[in-house]
């Protein structure tokens, strides 16, 4: 758990993490033991990308334009190369899609995407 409050936990297998949240987790993932997963705090997940320290990307994209509040992926000058694991629709239509760090920026345009959708999106 990340926190900048104390906390008490209620919930096993759950660990509070102190000091810098990057020299923590990487200290974290260099223990044995099971998977390390996380929900909940944009501002983390950024962090976390940014550092490379994510095995998995979870994401539920629901059928709606909020159209405020904080954007996952921010402003930045280096991309973050994701490639896709699994999708699934449920039938409210959302997305869960799963992304895990690719090796590579894949070379391409919208033109080039745009050549693969059906005729009647064009």
């Amino acid at each position: 758990m990340v926190s900048r409050q104390p906390l008490e936990f209620t919930w096993r297998n759950s660990e509070l993490l102190q000091g810098d949240l990057v020299k923590a987790v990487t200290a974290l993932k260099s223990e044995p033991g099971g998977r390390i997963a996380m929900s909940g705090s944009v501002s983390v997940v950024r962090r976390l990308l940014a550092a490379g320290l994510l095995d998995e990307l979870h994401l539920l994209v629901h059928p709606i334009a909020v159209r405020k509040g904080e954007r996952l992926f921010d402003e930045g000058d280096t991309p973050i190369p994701l490639e896709l694991v699994s999708s699934q629709t449920f039938t409210t239509g959302v997305l869960y899609l799963v992304y895990r760090p690719a090796e590579a920026v894949g070379e391409g345009s919208y033109d080039d995407a745009k050549a693969h959708l059906p005729q009647d999106v064009r």
